[in-house]
């Protein structure tokens, strides 16, 4: 009866898998994904953190070189601290397009024209005679996760990290209503 099973089970061709060892499978596959994918989203995390570092490093030449050429730092009109406008400020002093976000100048609005209100002091900002995925499209300078860079002139009223110079960071967060957790912001001042 056996020899008959076996001679049953050849003679069709191969044998089909059982229920039991696709579920192993796909099991084994689901495992390796899970863990390839955590390995991937640890090195983009990565990625994107060393690439605002770079960015936070050129952003502070470019204002040591604005205070050089103009004598000071720049400072938002009014001192806003909204983000945005501090970002839209930078984007205007170091681009020299636009110059209505900077307090004590002429205001100018933003139009795209590098170098037509000043120097432009940060060439990092623009790839060739576009804009790069530094600047957001409304011109302000933005982080890897596309949130705006925060700045804040140091003088004897702030409390800034950097009495002498200014703080720049951002929190490293792809949403800006997510819990603040200042051992993930990315500084000048650490």
């Amino acid at each position: 009866m056996i020899a008959q099973i076996q001679r049953q089970r050849t003679s069709k061709g191969r044998r089909a898998f059982t229920m039991i060892e696709l579920l192993v499978v796909i099991m084994i596959i689901a495992v390796l994904a899970a863990l390839v994918s955590q390995v991937a989203s640890g090195a983009a995390r990565q990625s994107k953190r060393k690439k605002a570092q770079g960015q936070i490093q050129a952003l502070q030449e470019g204002l040591e070189q604005y205070k050089l050429e103009y004598g000071n730092y720049p400072r938002p009109v009014g001192g806003s601290l909204d983000p945005i406008d501090q970002a839209k400020m930078l984007y205007q002093a170091l681009s020299g397009d636009g110059t209505n976000m900077i307090d004590g100048v002429q205001p100018t609005a933003s139009t795209g024209e590098v170098g037509k209100d000043g120097k432009v002091i940060l060439d990092a900002l623009f790839a060739g005679s576009k804009k790069s995925s530094f600047v957001h499209e409304d011109f302000y300078v933005m982080d890897p996760w596309r949130q705006p860079y925060n700045y804040v002139r140091g003088d004897e009223n702030n409390q800034t990290f950097n009495k002498t110079t200014f703080d720049i960071w951002t929190e490293a967060t792809p949403r800006p209503d997510q819990e603040e957790d200042e051992d993930t912001w990315i500084s000048n001042w650490q």
